[in-house]
């Protein structure tokens, strides 16, 4: 599948003028550093919102106001802080943060929802994707483990009702897991009866491209179906690689809309993050119907400067998306430190689509 050169690409608009959707707090050792790579799920359904609100670890006003919007995005970022004397806060976990269908922060949890307190993930829970398996909230994520001779990078799973007590179920089964493998996601439904995912492994056959894979049961064995996309050279750069992004968008005639993203590497080892997009069609010979890249590419301070201390800079990275009135709306990380706000407005996208 080639670049679509044909169309004009959709256009993005930047949220709230470019500025943080949400950033580190510097009084929560867990997230005094970095929030980034952030997941999400939005919610429009009054039923399953008033079972929800609830039991968000928040104020009776708070809940009040959540009340009375008529969609919520549920946010689960991941956050960093420092290493202390009592704990290295420096291993990723994951934090929750609602916002409006806007992506305007109306609450925050002020503990994180998910820990590295497991073997698989003792290094970190890393980079979430979440959607829905019937009544019941999956999200996959990068599992990093301590290991030797070096430290292993593999997809586990957990699952909730409520967004704020999650299970873990472990590394997820299938023979691609066995080798280092992250950027995983589900896909919305199923697809002839199969559950599909999206899997990125960092070795073996065709590395550091997007593979699919298919189960009967989500918590079952899940076997790949192979490659899916593979990088797209780029006269830019020396190097170029691809993975998962978003969970794919199932559209209203039963093709996906992709949103992925594509690292580069310069000659002198810097890289820079931007994001694709991709429609697919499991019904024909070649799933890939176009491709389109670079979607988006780092433009303002927070996407091109990141905490001084870690020098991440230049990095675009989405992890989830949603439509709400018909616009395409995303939150993404900015350079590895914050999280900002992404539309396509409903004009541009049907342009597209």
């Amino acid at each position: 599948m080639k670049k679509s050169q044909h169309q004009r690409l959709p256009r993005i608009e930047r949220l709230h003028g470019g500025k943080p959707v949400l950033q580190k707090i510097l009084s929560h050792p867990w997230e005094n550093k970095v929030t980034f790579n952030p997941a999400c799920v939005f919610v429009a359904d009054q039923r399953e919102l008033a079972r929800i609100i609830p039991n968000l670890p928040f104020d009776e006003r708070t809940k009040e106001l959540l009340r009375k919007e008529p969609g919520l995005c549920f946010l689960f970022y991941r956050a960093q802080g420092m290493k202390t004397e009592h704990y290295d806060y420096t291993r990723s976990s994951i934090g929750l943060a609602v916002l409006d269908a806007k992506l305007n922060l109306l609450a925050r949890h002020s503990e994180p929802v998910l820990l590295p307190d497991q073997d698989y993930d003792n290094l970190g829970v890393e980079d979430a994707r979440i959607s829905k398996v019937g009544d019941t909230y999956i999200m996959t994520y990068t599992a990093y483990s301590s290991h030797t001779p070096n430290n292993r990078i593999r997809i586990a799973l957990a699952a909730t009702t409520d967004f704020v007590h999650w299970t873990k179920h472990g590394l997820l089964r299938g023979e691609f897991n066995t080798i280092d493998n992250k950027n995983a996601m589900l896909f919305e439904g199923t697809v002839e009866g199969k559950y599909l995912m999206i899997h990125r492994p960092m070795e073996g056959e065709h590395p550091m491209s997007i593979h699919w894979a298919e189960a009967e049961d989500v918590m079952g064995t899940w076997k790949t179906r192979g490659l899916l996309m593979k990088p797209l050279g780029n006269p830019g750069f020396v190097d170029t690689w691809i993975g998962g992004g978003a969970p794919p968008l199932k559209l209203e005639d039963g093709r996906f809309l992709k949103l992925y993203h594509i690292g580069n590497r310069k000659a002198d080892g810097s890289r820079e993050y931007d994001l694709g997009a991709a429609i697919l069609d499991f019904s024909k010979k070649e799933i890939v119907l176009r491709r389109d890249e670079p979607l988006l590419r780092p433009e303002s301070t927070a996407e091109t400067e990141g905490d001084a201390e870690l020098g991440v800079n230049n990095v675009v990275f989405i992890c989830g998306a949603y439509f709400w009135q018909d616009d395409l709306y995303f939150p993404y990380a900015g350079a590895d430190s914050v999280v900002l706000g992404g539309k396509i407005p409903a004009q541009d996208l049907e342009a597209y689509l």
